[in-house]
């Protein structure tokens, strides 16, 4: 991904546009990638889409007084929050996040309360196969993962099950956001 690297100069394409049409909704689009959201280690469900996710550090402000009489304001480090994120456009077991979710709901804030992990994967090139990273074009690699603790969902956006081959099974098209307590970052090296 040349927009991602260090000196990217912003010509991607031949019109110089980064992919996916720039940036119009404040959420750059990234094609080809997918997210596993793995609860308590778990594969819990597959997403084509995740938003969100700010981490901010607040400012306490502190009045100084100098002993000339002038004085000034500073400003420390205050509390990390992280706001919500959701993953959507996506596959998951239906059952366990509606269970999570009413979990939070009923105030059982020790089932709801999980660590888990956001794994993003991207479809594997010729280089990447011709380098030894892939075995072929188009397997998932791990390329970022996001972990996250405490969490629990605000929302979730389904219905029911999904009827495959005359069964019904609790695989269902989903978006789901979560609140956590702290998120940490890790680039997988391949």
């Amino acid at each position: 991904m040349p927009w991602l690297t260090p000196g990217f100069n912003g010509s991607a394409g031949i019109d110089g546009t980064l992919p996916g049409g720039g940036d119009p909704g404040g959420s750059l689009r990234v094609s080809n990638c997918n997210f596993q959201l793995l609860i308590e280690d778990v594969l819990t469900g597959v997403f084509y889409g995740l938003s969100g996710g700010e981490i901010e550090v607040g400012l306490i402000k502190h009045d100084v007084v100098f002993e000339s009489g002038s004085s000034t304001t500073l400003f420390i480090p205050g509390p990390t929050t992280y706001s919500p994120f959701t993953l959507n456009r996506g596959f998951a077991d239906y059952t366990a996040l509606y269970n999570w979710l009413m979990a939070a709901s009923y105030g059982d804030t020790i089932r709801a309360r999980r660590n888990g992990t956001i794994k993003m994967h991207r479809n594997a090139k010729s280089d990447d196969v011709n380098n030894g990273i892939a075995n072929s074009v188009g397997e998932w690699i791990p390329v970022l993962q996001w972990h996250f603790d405490n969490a629990w969902p605000t929302k979730l956006k389904s219905f029911g099950s999904f009827l495959n081959d005359g069964t019904t099974t609790m695989i269902a098209r989903v978006a789901i956001t979560l609140v956590a307590e702290s998120i940490s970052y890790e680039r997988i090296t391949v």
